[in-house]
């Protein structure tokens, strides 16, 4: 062993090229242990000969012997850039993988080389080290911020701070070059593992993944979307966003962002929201109009990072959202407990200037953080002194009060397009009750609105028969609203039943009491609650079974309906339901109880609020508590008086 050793210090001291010669032969022959004492000499030698021999000896050698060659690619990078281009396969993919392991963002326009390379094997290699590289960047990106964001301000930290910063910026701009070249060149090399590298750097890359000019950048764009189309990563955020402002791709990815319902996609969404600020992105947003993620509401705003709840409410505002659909996701960041998921929130319903919004406004006055109640109270006066110092036009000076006041209130005018696009800021009592007067006063509104009723396109048909719900107009428009009632779609089936509960006749409760057999938990929903409201005579004997729905809301509207009726099994059912174990339905008893101000149930509410496994129930409970404490107060006080 000493020997061995002797002629290794000798080979060590000995300048000349033939000593390195000696030392690579020397690594097929030796014991495994021994490759690694002869690499380090090699790397310690430092003559080109000798480095240049490594990638090419590398797949031969032992894992230790590798792994000392990865943490010493800074001195193997002439040696790299020559084996790339070596005429052996197994020296470029050696290479390769020497690169791709050590993560090294430097060294990616070799990749980027040999990603031309005429062997489909190394093209294949070289797309997956740029892949690998980006990753590792990234990874190194977003641990080496966070350690950063722990240090003091003191001065010496701030230069290790700008140390690592600039660092970082250099590699980023190294593998943003390597990209740009990678992607530029799509067409002769068609690797998709480049373009799904790239798309996390689309701010970087814009130039490149979103020219649309040529041939080239058409097949470019067409692989996008098919690997877009198969389910939206965290990592295609940027993309996202910046391809919004792109006619060619906006109607594709709404589609996709309408579908989705992956949470960590929608973390990374709501964490670059930042780039709203564009107002090319922001105009666009609003063309998302239902988000599937967002149908579970509780699981949407408990299941966030807090930094990502408290950016939710300004995002959500963004999106094209029905009013009464961004009301209901902000009061459930409001039932959130922390303090700053809550300000984001209350700040959000300020900006919403509808009947709808005041009433969320007016019950946060007795929320539990008192910033919250001081913002709401600030909103309110303002509103109030804004409606005090309205004045009416002089058209509508002529117009009947009811309607004056419903089209002042909106802040809309009398016009169709006004109206179509903004019916969810009317007061929902003053529309029912001035709402026929549309048919006077606002040109072609029968006409205009049955089109949309009639259209093929599924959102015009769903706002049309929303807008009949709001304006409580249903007897005008029977036959379509009949028509719907056998929509192919749930969610306009549902609205068509709701209106119905308006329209009454024998049509109407037949329709109804069919609408109970509905395969969609919607539609059951919307014909027990409109059964109930046209006091169908058989709804008793039709909605008794639907107290043991598996599905939620059926559940619940079936209960509800039997409370009404005064049925002795109805609160029985409701207990029943309090303490299932499905947190859906403790929730939608608990909806019951808030709605119907059950005062009775008072004491098993309180335990709720402190007992249920489920912190989300937990915390509803405790506002449902606070609720119908204050209203038995009031009831009382009424008494006294």
């Amino acid at each position: 062993m000493s020997a061995r050793l002797t002629i290794l210090d000798h080979l060590q001291d000995y300048d000349g090229e033939d000593a390195d010669r000696l030392l690579l032969d020397a690594l097929s022959v030796v014991q495994p242990e021994r490759q690694r004492q002869l690499v380090d000499a090699i790397i310690q030698r430092g003559k080109s000969v000798g480095l240049q021999g490594l990638p090419a000896a590398y797949s031969q050698l032992e894992p230790d012997a590798r792994q000392l060659i990865i943490e010493n690619v800074d001195a193997l990078a002439g040696a790299l850039r020559t084996s790339v281009r070596s005429s052996k396969a197994q020296t470029r993919q050696n290479a390769l993988e020497i690169i791709a392991l050590s993560g090294d963002a430097r060294l990616a326009y070799l990749a980027t080389h040999a990603i031309h390379d005429g062997s489909p094997r190394i093209r294949a290699q070289a797309a997956g080290t740029l892949s690998k590289l980006a990753d590792a960047l990234s990874s190194r990106m977003l641990t080496q911020t966070r350690r950063l964001s722990k240090l003091s301000d003191e001065t010496p930290n701030r230069g290790i701070a700008n140390d690592v910063l600039n660092r970082l910026d250099e590699d980023r701009e190294f593998l943003v070059n390597a990209l740009a070249e990678a992607v530029n060149h799509y067409e002769s090399h068609h690797r998709n593992e480049v373009i799904e590298a790239a798309l996390p750097w689309a701010l970087d890359l814009q130039d490149v993944l979103l020219k649309q000019s040529t041939i080239s950048r058409g097949k470019l764009t067409f692989t996008i979307q098919e690997l877009l189309s198969d389910k939206l990563q965290p990592e295609h955020v940027p993309y996202v966003y910046i391809a919004l402002a792109f006619p060619d791709l906006r109607r594709r990815l709404v589609a996709l962002l309408q579908r989705s319902k992956d949470t960590p996609f929608f973390v990374e969404m709501i964490r670059w929201s930042w780039l709203a600020r564009d107002p090319r992105v922001r105009r666009h947003l609003s063309a998302i109009r239902q988000v599937d993620w967002l149908n579970d509401e509780f699981d949407t705003a408990f299941n966030l990072p807090p930094d990502v709840a408290s950016r939710a409410a300004d995002w959500i505002l963004k999106l094209g959202l029905p009013v009464n659909r961004k009301i209901s996701l902000l009061l459930n960041l409001m039932i959130v407990d922390h303090a700053d998921v809550n300000r984001a929130a209350v700040r959000a319903l300020t900006q919403i200037n509808s009947p709808d919004g005041t009433m969320a406004l007016q019950g946060l006055l007795d929320h539990d953080d008192e910033r919250v109640q001081r913002i709401a109270r600030i909103e309110l006066q303002r509103r109030e002194r804004g409606s005090r110092q309205f004045k009416r036009s002089r058209v509508l000076r002529n117009r009947p009060e009811d309607w004056a006041r419903l089209i002042e209130s909106a802040g809309i005018s009398e016009e169709f397009e006004s109206i179509w696009q903004n019916f969810e800021r009317l007061d929902a009592t003053l529309a029912h009750r001035a709402g026929h007067y549309a048919f006077q006063f606002v040109t072609d509104f029968e006409t205009r609105l049955q089109v949309k009723l009639l259209s093929k396109t599924a959102t015009d048909r769903l706002r049309g028969l929303r807008l009949v719900r709001t304006l409580e107009i249903g007897s005008r428009f029977e036959k379509d609203v009949f028509r719907s009632a056998n929509d192919t779609l749930a969610d306009i089936r549902a609205v068509a039943i709701a209106i119905l509960g308006t329209v009454g006749g024998e049509t109407s409760r037949r329709i109804l009491e069919r609408s109970l057999q509905d395969k969609a938990p919607e539609v059951v929903s919307a014909g027990i609650d409109a059964l109930d409201a046209v006091q169908a005579p058989r709804r008793l004997e039709l909605v008794e079974p639907l107290v043991k729905s598996n599905d939620s809301d059926v559940r619940a509207s079936a209960i509800r309906c039997l409370l009404r009726l005064k049925q002795p099994t109805a609160a029985s059912e409701l207990l029943k339901m309090l303490i299932d174990h499905r947190s859906d339905h403790r929730c939608a008893a608990l909806w019951i109880i808030d709605q119907l101000r059950l005062h009775t149930i008072l004491d098993r509410v309180r335990v709720m609020g402190t007992s249920d496994p489920d912190r989300r129930i937990a915390r509803i409970a405790q506002h449902v508590a606070k609720r119908l404490e204050r209203h038995r107060q009031q009831a009382a006080n009424k008494a006294v008086l």
